[in-house]
């Protein structure tokens, strides 16, 4: 079975454990990084996903690394299912 993520630049061991069982979930079709920029001001993230957005292929989110954001896609035709599975992992903040 071919691999489900793209990993882009040098991924950390930590985002990139995330972004493997994001892959792992059932509907995800796959995963790929985009844009990393440095996380700026103080204080630990809530949430390890601090962002999701739906887009027309699935959802694109944004993952707080060790000092860094990441912008992710997840390609995924259940949307809906995949961000409970997050949620119900607590890898995204309760509302």
């Amino acid at each position: 079975m071919p691999r489900k993520t793209h990993h882009k630049h040098s991924s950390k061991k930590g985002y990139r454990r995330l972004l493997d069982s994001l892959a792992a979930l059932d509907g995800v079709h796959r995963v790929a990084t985009g844009r990393i920029t440095p996380r700026m001001g103080s204080g630990r993230p809530v949430a390890p996903i601090s962002k999701v957005r739906r887009t027309d292929s699935g959802l694109s989110i944004t993952i707080n690394a060790d000092g860094a954001m990441v912008d992710a896609y997840v390609v995924t035709d259940k949307p809906d299912e995949v961000e409970a599975a997050m949620a119900e992992r607590g890898w995204t903040k309760s509302p």
